[in-house]
């Protein structure tokens, strides 16, 4: 197991006489550990029908006590309307008490017609309307799910045009009951294909606030595309200012959108992606100014077919109460679609800054920034994290990339990429979906849905608990070599102290764990192959370093305390000797099960926390004393 390496804290100096050895903790290392707290040993399956793209969409939610994953199946046909053609469907999966990993469908209360009444000049068709093409969960406890089929159509005027407005549904927290229709596009009278919003495919790409609901509208006016914003209070909808938006038909405008606090920690905004506007995509915030949305910020992509605008994630990287936005660019090429992810770090007032690019491993054809979301902050260091997928890497496999944000925006190096060959073989596109930011398990911190709908598989990735380990070396800060204080066999030799101290805190850990740890003595000289010139003493025999382990109670310091003795005749008192203690967890005990089904996750040392430690003695004053 890989280790990360940092120094914890500098020993404490203690204010003794001046002699010619004096000690300071001043060493640093550090290693990267890439697999970090994402379980990978219990990965939970859930399987869909065969070629119903069951994983097209993936969302985690909750309600009261109960967790579920929801499953978007937009070509699946659907038990509950056996008369249309695969209309699609949405399954829910039940996350504890379910060993067997089943999922079963969900009734929207749409009855088993192919073609339903909404309007006066509308009759809807269900055939083939995809279902289940987006999921969004609303922004609050018990919040409401919103579905949406962006295939469905209006035949009313069959004869003339068929019009595919787009269809969502408001589902309860409850799953069950009735659901509330949302048909954005839908206006009276209206029957050119094309004009307006005639073919606007509403709801290709939503997104939930506690008042909003957002869906991209790419269709609108002849495909340049537009967003509709329905707010749930007031009952009425928000749409861009025509003159904010540059008119040009095909750029697809709101096939990504996203919501979030871009101008301000007390306003939400509304951010969507025009991924084919003049051939590079551009991307767009919105502020609402009365029944308008008012352009604030637009960025645009810097290569053509690159698909820049296409996904959209709103997430405070840095923790300053604004929303970050990171733009997916999944086409973007340098051999072929590799695929690229811009972040741009909010300074207030519609003001974005553009702060750095991801690019996962630079894979051929991978298509990294297919989507992008905010999964929480799975590691408890106080900032949101991001998962990135690539559906296409490793031959359509897919994978998926975790970045942490900090206090400068995010991580530029990701801490985690995870292949869907690494958990089965048999799984394609998987990254297409993520959802995140559920405590799914009850363990404390949340984890990770993605769905990999070729394969027709959506997989739970749980988080395991964090531990940071506050390590210390206490030593004198002088040893007078003058007077030997130490008996070892018949020689009077110089000895000090070495004493090494271990805590661990963090959430939801278990009550107790075994850390072991190695210290070392004098490192520099044996990096060197050279003798050590300070030793320790085990059953008789001189060694330069011990291995112990101590067993811990959470935030509770234990202590272990060494004799290091100082050769005769040492030649060397310019260089400075080092000790050094390098630690990794042991075993540990786990306080109960949640589910029998849903072991318990062990422990990891935090990313770029603590696994080694160590203090030099500086060798000085007059060197004729040791002859």
């Amino acid at each position: 197991m890989s280790l990360t390496r940092m120094l914890r804290r500098m020993s404490h100096f203690l204010n003794q006489k001046r002699t010619l050895f004096y000690v300071l903790c001043v060493f640093l290392s550090v290693s990267v550990v890439y697999s970090y707290n994402i379980d990978l040993e219990h990965p939970i399956v859930f399987r869909g029908p065969d070629s119903s793209f069951f994983g097209y969409s993936v969302l985690e939610h909750y309600h009261d006590n109960t967790r579920w994953v929801l499953v978007g199946a937009p070509k699946a046909n659907s038990i509950y309307s056996s008369s249309v053609h695969t209309p699609g469907a949405v399954f829910k999966c039940r996350v504890h008490s379910n060993p067997e990993r089943q999922c079963t469908e969900m009734d929207l209360g749409r009855g088993n017609k192919a073609r339903e009444s909404c309007g006066k000049t509308c009759q809807g068709d269900r055939d083939d309307e995809w279902m289940g093409v987006s999921l969004a969960r609303q922004d609050k406890p018990n919040g409401n799910v919103l579905a949406c089929a962006h295939r469905w159509k209006n035949v009313y005027y069959d004869s003339e045009h068929i019009l595919p407005h787009g269809y969502c549904s408001i589902i309860p927290p409850t799953l069950q009951g009735r659901t509330r229709p949302l048909i954005p596009c839908y206006e009276d009278y209206k029957k050119m294909y094309g004009e307006e919003h005639g073919s606007c495919q509403a709801g290709i790409a939503g997104v939930f606030t506690e008042e909003l609901v957002v869906m991209g509208a790419p269709g609108s006016y002849y495909w340049t595309g537009t967003v509709k914003v329905y707010n749930l209070s007031s009952n009425t909808f928000y749409n861009p200012n025509k003159e904010d938006v540059d008119s040009h038909r095909y750029s697809y405008l709101g096939y990504g959108v996203t919501a979030g606090h871009f101008s301000s920690p007390n306003v939400i905004d509304v951010a969507a992606g025009a991924p084919q506007h003049r051939g590079g995509g551009k991307v767009y915030i919105f502020r609402i100014d009365g029944l308008s949305l008012v352009k604030i910020f637009q960025a645009s992509g810097k290569m053509m077919g690159s698909y820049f605008g296409s996904s959209l994630c709103a997430v405070d990287l840095n923790r300053d109460g604004l929303s970050d936005l990171l733009v997916g660019a999944p086409m973007y090429s340098t051999l072929r679609d590799e695929g690229q992810v811009s972040v741009y770090l909010s300074k207030g007032n519609g003001v974005m800054e553009e702060a750095g690019l991801l690019n996962g491993d630079n894979a051929y054809n991978a298509h990294f920034g297919e989507s992008i979301t905010a999964i929480g902050d799975i590691d408890d260091d106080g900032y949101q994290d991001v998962a990135i997928g690539a559906p296409k890497e490793d031959e359509y496999s897919g994978a998926i990339y975790i970045y942490h944000g900090d206090a400068t925006g995010i991580i530029n190096k990701y801490s985690l990429r995870l292949s869907g060959r690494s958990i089965s073989p048999a799984l394609q596109m998987f990254g297409q979906s993520v959802s995140g930011n559920v405590d799914m398990d009850g363990n404390g911190y949340p984890d990770i849905t993605v769905g990999a709908f070729m394969s027709d598989s959506v997989v739970l990735l749980r988080s395991r608990p964090v531990i940071t380990v506050d390590v210390s070396i206490y030593l004198p800060v002088s040893i007078n070599i003058t007077v030997p204080e130490c008996h070892e066999g018949p020689q009077h030799l110089n000895c000090f102290n070495a004493t090494i101290c271990l805590v661990f805190r963090g959430k939801q850990l278990p009550g107790q764990i075994e850390l072991m740890y190695n210290l070392t003595a004098d490192v520099d000289k044996r990096q060197r192959s050279q003798p050590s010139r300070v030793y320790f003493v085990h059953n008789g025999a001189q060694i330069s370093s011990v291995a112990n382990r101590l067993s811990l109670d959470i935030n509770r310091e234990a202590c272990q305390q060494y004799t290091a003795y100082v050769k005769k005749d040492v030649k060397d008192v310019f260089t400075a000797i080092t000790f050094e203690v390098a630690y990794a967890l042991g075993k540990h005990v786990v306080d109960g099960h949640l589910d029998k089904d849903l072991p318990a996750l062990s422990p990891v040392l935090r990313w770029r926390k603590g696994d080694m430690i160590a203090a030099r003695n500086e060798v000085r004053g007059v060197c004729t004393l040791l002859h």
